[in-house]
């Protein structure tokens, strides 16, 4: 028997089959189902803004389903909907606090071209609708009956669909809360969907904005999270640099949450006009992150500045390949990091020197593990760790002895790559 396969069942038993159920669960109900997002641009100007998905046949006057949410931080909301051509987005500011829409309050619809309510077009990889909340927006009037017979006299939390994302961007938060703990991280990494709804996923701050500071965003790896880079934020240079970590189902497929970077990135550019932000990631956040990069670099107002990559599997990682085939239900993004994978090929078509300089750090504190060759740091092989299309790609290369964990520990490791970052500073 092939050592990749021993390694696949020694996994397998470890995961337990209740991790495989609830990830076929997810798998089901992502097959069902499409993200569609959605943007408030001056969200931030009033409380109390929420957004709605309405499922409304215009024509038959009927309404299928509705979802909502609180929208927060820099306005972006998303759903999980059943794909349908009667997708409605709407949003309102509840300005004087009596739980329900009033003529006057600010609003905002999905409109066509010639400014008439109108459904959205799904495209995945960019929001389906965005706008402003408007005082003169007056809510459609076809649409009061369809959605008195929809509720009958009951509150929308009592009907809605409840597959609403939380969105943050910007959010200042605590590394050592719940829902950033191991525990979460895995779940994250099984529940690629049912994760999002319950958690979220966004950029968040280590503490308030402060425009005198040049910001890091911190991307964590497969089954992990933002608690892994403690040490990082715990003895980061504070006086240069604000923190921020970008927090994500790591279940899901890398160019999509690749995608989701780059967007947050952008937005919070947009909002507070800095002039760079450095990239740090773990493991296979590098590629989540080479992604985001790349996407960046094609927009019209490229931010990202360096990059960092930590022990990260560039060349892939080959028991992906065998979970891939032998699995009960696949990981979304084990399909990406399998050996010469499309997503592999893609991310490396690319470079990105002369545009993005990128530090390439990797541990060699290897242990004899089933399907990894004698080289390698307990989780990766050396050899991935330092695949050559991305060596070439790199201004710099630096190997620690130590293990795929122990090196975001290593005060050495932080020290490095505060040098690297700091070359941008006076």
């Amino acid at each position: 028997m092939k050592s990749g396969v021993l390694l696949f069942l020694l996994v397998l038993l470890v995961s337990g089959c209740a991790n495989f159920r609830k990830l076929g669960q997810n798998l089901n109900f992502m097959d069902e189902t499409v993200i569609v997002t959605g943007h408030i641009k001056n969200a931030a100007d009033y409380k109390d803004v929420r957004a709605f998905v309405v499922d409304w046949d215009r024509d038959k006057k009927k309404i299928k389903s509705v979802d909502y949410c609180d929208v927060k931080g820099l306005g972006v909301f998303g759903f999980f909907v059943e794909e349908s051509d009667n997708l409605y987005l709407m949003a309102w500011a509840d300005s004087n606090g009596n739980d329900r829409f009033d003529k006057g309050e600010p609003a905002w619809f999905s409109m066509d071209q010639a400014g008439n309510v109108a459904p959205i077009t799904i495209h995945p990889g960019e929001p389906e609708a965005m706008g402003y909340l408007k005082p003169s927006h007056d809510y459609p009037a076809d649409l009061v009956g369809p959605a008195e017979e929809f509720y009958q006299g009951r509150h929308r939390s009592e009907v809605k669909t409840g597959w609403e994302i939380p969105i943050n961007l910007g959010e200042v938060a605590k590394v050592s809360e719940a829902r950033f703990s191991s525990e979460s991280a895995q779940a994250g990494y099984w529940e690629p969907a049912g994760y999002p709804m319950k958690v979220g996923l966004g950029i968040y701050f280590t503490e308030k904005y402060d425009a005198n500071r040049t910001p890091v965003v911190f991307v964590h790896g497969a089954a992990g999270s933002p608690k892994d880079f403690e040490d990082f934020i715990a003895t980061f240079d504070r006086k240069r640099f604000q923190l921020w970590f970008f927090h994500y189902p790591s279940g899901r497929r890398l160019s999509e949450m690749g995608a989701s970077l780059d967007r947050g990135l952008r937005l919070l550019h947009s909002h507070h006009r800095f002039e760079k932000v450095h990239v740090v990631a773990h493991s296979m956040g590098g590629l989540v992150a080479r992604r985001a990069i790349l996407d960046n670099l094609d927009s019209k107002d490229p931010c990202i500045g360096r990059f960092v990559s930590i022990s990260s599997p560039f060349g892939g990682q080959e028991f992906a390949a065998t979970g891939v085939k032998r699995a009960p239900s696949v990981i979304p993004s084990w399909r990406d990091i399998e050996p010469k994978s499309d997503f592999l090929e893609d991310v490396f078509e690319d470079r990105l020197l002369g545009d993005v300089e990128h530090m390439m750090l990797y541990g060699t504190k290897s242990s004899k593990s089933w399907g990894l060759p004698p080289e390698n740091d307990g989780t990766l092989s050396v050899e991935s760790m330092t695949f050559d299309l991305a060596v070439k790609d790199a201004v710099a290369l630096k190997e620690y002895h130590d293990d795929h964990m122990s090196i975001l520990s290593n005060r050495e490791v932080i020290r490095e790559v505060e040098r690297f970052l700091r070359a941008d500073h006076p």
